[in-house]
């Protein structure tokens, strides 16, 4: 027997966490709320298993049947929603980022753990083949002691960002650009592998995009982890020269980790000037994006169905909502934020 899911927001977004409960067999059916009528119909069309429809997702929380809501909305959305969700008995699984402040992040934790209910964020990254082996090979002492990362991530948003009308990227729905949205993911890798930074200074700048209400388009960031680690990231939403672009290189005293998002040889192991491919359980037939976040949402329908902790806390969702706060605020003031847990 399986459950039925809710979903809110039938956008862009919102594909990959349909055709994931569309192929889960723990999952019977969906129910999706958007204002967007034509978005319902093409979601309706594509997945089966969405049955039931509402203009308004409070009229959807009122169904006793539904164990479990999905929320892909907008970041300035995600706390209400959640919240609502809680209170009417749901599960709740929601995109990233957590909420657009701490004190946001606080209130959902707080109500999921008063309700007894779950809260997971999707932070699908963690759920990567290649960045599940790359924890074990950093715990297995495989490169020595990590000292360096660097992360670069590159692409192409400049007509989402252009667009004054769009909330992605904008300060008011988003919360900030490339920094808060895509940056997001590069902040809770970081701290999966490395822990906490104790400090980070961070330069968040819209470079080439124009509309007033839109964030930062580049930002560069220097994180401070304890141990001696430093890491660095580089964030583009304006690079028109290639496809969307993400490595990950890490490097220790006796050798180095270098991750890629390709199909293939994601994940190099360097000792002694020999690299050698780590073998990982990505499909060479998935984009390992869609495959993350279909193994993210699984590990979360799993886990309602069997009552067993999910790998990832919400708390951690809230740790990388905080550093990205202070790369914002470290960019604003132009200084080193030192990081209080």
């Amino acid at each position: 027997m399986g459950i039925k899911v809710g979903l809110i927001g039938a956008g862009s977004i919102a594909q990959g966490h349909l055709n994931a409960l569309q192929q889960n067999k723990n999952v019977d059916e969906i129910s999706i709320a958007d204002t967007n009528e034509a978005a319902i119909k093409r979601a309706q069309q594509a997945f089966p298993k969405a049955k039931k429809a509402y203009a308004d997702y409070r009229e959807m929380l009122k169904d006793l049947s539904i164990k479990a809501v999905d929320i892909c909305v907008p970041h300035w959305l995600h706390h209400r929603l959640a919240i609502d969700s809680l209170k009417a008995g749901k599960d709740v699984i929601c995109e990233k980022p957590i909420a657009m402040t701490l004190k946001e992040a606080d209130d959902m934790i707080g109500t999921a753990k008063k309700l007894g209910r779950r809260l997971f964020i999707e932070m699908n990254q963690r759920f990567m083949p290649y960045h599940k082996e790359t924890k074990k090979l950093l715990d297995s002492g495989a490169i020595g002691k990590p000292f360096l990362v660097v992360y670069c991530v590159t692409g192409n948003c400049i007509n989402e960002m252009n667009d004054p009308n769009y909330w992605k990227a904008s300060w008011e729905k988003a919360g900030g650009g490339v920094m808060i949205d895509t940056g997001y993911h590069v902040i809770y890798t970081m701290l999966h592998f490395f822990g906490r930074p104790i400090a980070v200074t961070g330069t968040a700048r819209k470079l080439l995009v124009k509309p007033a209400n839109k964030a930062d388009d580049n930002t560069a960031v220097i994180f401070e982890f304890e141990n001696n680690v430093l890491g660095s990231a580089a964030l583009s939403y304006t690079v028109t020269s290639e496809g969307w672009m993400e490595t990950r290189n890490i490097y220790g005293t006796d050798g180095s980790i270098h991750i890629k998002d390709t199909s293939t040889d994601q994940l190099t192991l360097i000792k002694a000037n020999q690299p050698k491919v780590i073998p990982t359980e990505q499909p060479v037939d998935v984009h390992p994006h869609s495959y993350s976040l279909m193994c993210a949402v699984n590990h979360f329908v799993d886990c309602i169905i069997t009552g067993k902790e999910c790998e990832v806390k919400p708390e951690e969702a809230k740790d990388a909502l905080k550093v990205a706060l202070a790369i914002y605020e470290s960019s604003n003031k132009g200084k080193r934020i030192l990081l209080k847990w």
